[in-house]
């Protein structure tokens, strides 16, 4: 069975491109233990900027295919994406990673007034409205579905709809670049839960399976909400690392 998703119009180039990649690496273009060309060499045999090569070597190197090897280069290390994902909670730049590592597809997109979720309780939208966007995410390179999830934004940012018809890695990173904000915190909230029945049928498990459920609430530097999220995983293919250290006097 082929668990490689199809490349569509729909899809961003730099997706396209790390498929292309690992189609080569699976038809042994480039060997396990070997290092691919350099940036310049490669983004010219695939006729695409670097930029979007080095966005396409990120989802590879993120889903174990490939490693960046100070003074050598990057080296094939498999021939196939990673099945699951394991979330690391070290950092900003870690926890927001799972959104490099798997895309989501849009099911629904409402728009809803008042306080849809207890999550946004005591949380004022400057329209009066939300934008709801629901769907599902699948691990980068397979095509079985990871996560079910809903995002919330304020209404506001209503003018990244039109780049949602297509998957996106993230919808926050949307919001960054059509309104030139960017991330300053986060915060989340972990739990167990059963899974209801449009998470459990989107997951392909049973209803009342055991979900592992985060919801997350994105801010700008200023401490307004630039999103709110709330997600049910798989538990067997998605799994939460935290990370602290003690500081030194």
């Amino acid at each position: 069975m082929n668990n490689q998703p199809k490349q569509n119009a729909s899809e961003p180039l730099y997706r396209k491109v790390s498929l292309t990649l690992l189609e080569q690496i699976k038809k042994g273009k480039f060997p396990l233990g070997s290092v691919i060309p350099k940036e310049i060499d490669l983004a010219k045999q695939l006729g695409v900027s670097r930029v979007t090569l080095r966005q396409a070597l990120e989802i590879l190197e993120k889903g174990g295919v490939i490693q960046r090897v100070r003074k050598v280069g990057t080296k094939i290390i498999a021939q196939a994406m990673a099945s699951t994902y394991v979330q690391q909670m070290d950092g900003l730049d870690s926890i927001l990673r799972l959104a490099g590592q798997t895309a989501m597809r849009v099911h629904r997109i409402r728009t809803l007034s008042g306080e849809p979720d207890e999550g946004l309780q005591g949380v004022a939208s400057a329209t009066g409205f939300w934008l709801a966007i629901e769907g599902a995410r699948h691990l980068q390179g397979h095509s079985g579905l990871s996560t079910w999830t809903t995002v919330y934004l304020d209404n506001k940012y209503a003018g990244i709809t039109p780049f949602l018809d297509q998957e996106v890695d993230s919808v926050f990173a949307l919001v960054e670049r059509v309104y030139g904000l960017a991330v300053h915190s986060i915060r989340h909230r972990i739990g167990a839960c059963a899974l209801g029945e449009e998470a459990a049928a989107t997951l392909g498990l049973a209803v009342g399976s055991p979900g592992l459920e985060v919801q997350a609430w994105l801010y700008a530097g200023d401490g307004t909400l630039i999103e709110y999220v709330r997600s049910v995983h798989n538990p067997a293919l998605i799994s939460i690392e935290l990370k602290s250290t003690r500081g030194t006097a």
